[in-house]
């Protein structure tokens, strides 16, 4: 007997999946567009989200003369079982509240990318079952069957189902996950930098803009910042906070701070907009404030 391979394309997944991707490639593209941050958080959740086609997109399942092994995806989440350490395999159905993907059911694991049908699978050594999603659930269950009550001797055949390497493939997807987490929380933390122009200077990183000299009423520096009642729309991680918050006293500001570094220069603009912000410490940001105060007073 040759290998067998059955494949099952996850419609539910593919279809669902990529409604949603394209809901939030399209709010990065439109809303995003005016907002930094709003296009970093929904650029990362379309990644997450194609990540995710990539790995339920399709299930395949093998079989052969010792084996019984699937895949889902492009083939970083698998196992594959020794035939002689199954007890048993049955078609069934599962509850629509079992849902899809992979995760835990009574007393198992279900492994699932579309429909409702599938293998199950019970074993010699231990009383967990594995279900496995599958529109062939007949076949499969008929072909595994006649291959159980088949006496094998085979080197293969060990006395523990193999499991693959798709333990330390999900653990990469984790960290890597991760990885973009904790790099988007390092970008947003970065100090700012100020670009000094002719007309203007331009505050760099998440939700970065341009301010005119002639735009600005006041500017000065203070020592502690008013109290922060509400964030409406920022980044807010440890002691840095970036972008639109409502403050107790002056009500709705952008903030470019870290509150370790004393002193903050605030600035208002002459149509009533405020703005806080200090840089890597406190020389450069009283030289920010110095350079930007005397561009305002040859303007004037």
């Amino acid at each position: 007997m040759g290998t067998k391979k059955f494949t099952q394309f996850g419609t539910f997944s593919v279809v669902i999946l990529s409604v949603v991707l394209i809901i939030f490639v399209l709010m990065a593209l439109t809303i995003g567009l005016t907002d930094t941050m709003s296009t970093i958080i929904f650029s990362i959740i379309a990644l997450i989200l194609f990540i995710s086609l990539l790995f339920f997109y399709k299930i395949d399942i093998e079989i052969d003369r010792v084996h019984i092994t699937f895949n889902m995806g492009i083939g970083i989440v698998g196992k594959s079982y020794n035939i002689s350490e199954i007890e048993s395999c049955k078609p069934v159905k599962n509850s629509f509240l079992y849902g899809w993907g992979i995760h835990k059911i009574p007393n198992g694991w279900l492994y699932n990318v579309s429909g409702m049908n599938s293998i199950e699978l019970t074993f010699k050594n231990t009383d967990k079952i594995v279900r496995i999603g599958t529109n062939k659930s007949e076949e499969i269950t008929e072909m595994l069957t006649k291959l159980i009550n088949v006496e094998l001797k085979s080197e293969d055949n060990t006395p523990v189902y193999q499991i693959k390497s798709q333990t330390k493939n999900v653990i990469i997807f984790l960290i890597v996950v991760a990885a973009i987490i904790l790099g988007f929380n390092y970008y947003n933390s970065m100090p700012i930098n100020i670009n000094m122009k002719e007309k203007q200077f331009e505050i760099t990183g998440v939700y970065g803009l341009p301010i005119n000299y002639s735009d600005i009423s006041a500017i000065d520096t203070i020592k502690q910042m008013p109290l922060i009642e509400m964030r409406t729309n920022g980044f807010a991680s440890g002691k840095v906070c970036k972008g639109h918050f409502t403050l107790k006293e002056t009500g709705g500001a952008t903030l470019f701070i870290n509150f370790n570094i004393s002193p903050f220069v605030q600035l208002i603009q002459k149509n009533g907009r405020v703005f806080y912000f200090n840089l890597k410490d406190n020389q450069s940001t009283i030289e920010a404030f110095e350079k930007i105060k005397s561009r305002i007073d040859s303007t004037k």
